[in-house]
């Protein structure tokens, strides 16, 4: 749980330096280059290291198109956290689980019960209550955040499916490889030179969106996942304080309210899935000796 929330609040600091580098004028693309490039270099020693087999790739279609998803999500979902309130952006991050649970049934077949199926379609009209159709709020960083939640379920699920016959190592070493090369060309696009605050701005940006990931595969790896995602969701509280007391957000009830059907459908699909493997689990024959 530890892991867990040292995720969330590395999350709400790159969140934050994401927002007052937009303020500043800074492209997203420099932001997301920034990103990428400080997970690539933190992962490369730990997978040179783990000898040639982490860096290998078996199917090679497959990674590129996790890489590609992934790319699409950061530039999607940094543009979102830099023109939207953070909490609204946050929350609608969350929506990812329920597209992970659509793409698992089409990609890899999975079977959800109805309850799943309930929890997916409460989840989406939360997501709906905070799109707010027809009003001026449905802007271009809403769809963004909307984009950015699909594209990294379609980057779960893949990821689900490569972990078959690929390492850790080997996915993540290739993702920020990909992102990063994949920003490259368009971090130079108005690209701006930071003074000596804004470069540590873009040092924090990088250091902790590298924590944020490390230290939530840190907490699946350690507890139940049922119970350490519960506190990936202190995010959104966090950001409605760094929101209110940076940059004087205000949301509104409706958001509020699809935020918390959001998180509340979420969580019982969270919750589901690991009574699920629970039960396969106690259900598989023991291994003679």
């Amino acid at each position: 749980m530890l892991w867990m929330l040292g995720s969330a609040l590395c999350f709400t600091i790159m969140a934050t330096c994401l927002k007052l580098l937009s303020e500043a004028k800074f492209p997203e693309s420099q932001m997301v280059f920034a990103r990428c490039a400080a997970g690539f270099l933190v992962i490369l020693p730990f997978a040179l290291s783990a000898g040639r087999a982490a860096l290998i790739i078996r199917r090679p279609v497959q990674v590129f198109l996790r890489g590609l998803y992934s790319t699409i999500g950061f530039f999607a979902g940094f543009y979102a956290f830099a023109h939207m309130p953070l909490a609204d952006a946050q929350a609608i991050s969350f929506a990812r689980v329920l597209f992970v649970v659509l793409f698992a049934i089409w990609l890899l077949k999975e079977q959800v019960g109805w309850r799943r199926w309930s929890a997916v379609g409460v989840g989406f009209i939360g997501v709906i209550l905070m799109l707010k159709p027809g009003s001026a709020a449905l802007d271009f960083a809403t769809l963004c955040a909307l984009a950015s939640a699909v594209f990294f379920g379609l980057a779960i699920v893949t990821v689900k499916d490569l972990t078959k016959d690929h390492s850790t190592f080997t996915l993540v070493l290739y993702t920020n490889a990909f992102t990063t090369l994949a920003g490259l060309p368009f971090a130079f696009f108005g690209w701006s030179t930071p003074d000596l605050w804004h470069t540590f701005l873009f040092v924090v940006l990088g250091v902790t969106g590298v924590g944020a990931q490390s230290c939530y595969v840190r907490a699946l790896s350690y507890g139940d996942a049922s119970l350490v995602g519960l506190v990936d969701y202190v995010r959104l509280p966090l950001a409605l304080a760094i929101g209110y007391w940076l940059f004087a957000e205000q949301p509104d009830a409706m958001t509020l309210a699809g935020a918390a059907i959001i998180i509340s459908s979420t969580v019982y699909i969270t919750w589901r899935e690991a009574r699920s493997k629970a039960a396969v689990t106690r259900s598989a024959p023991e291994t003679p000796p």
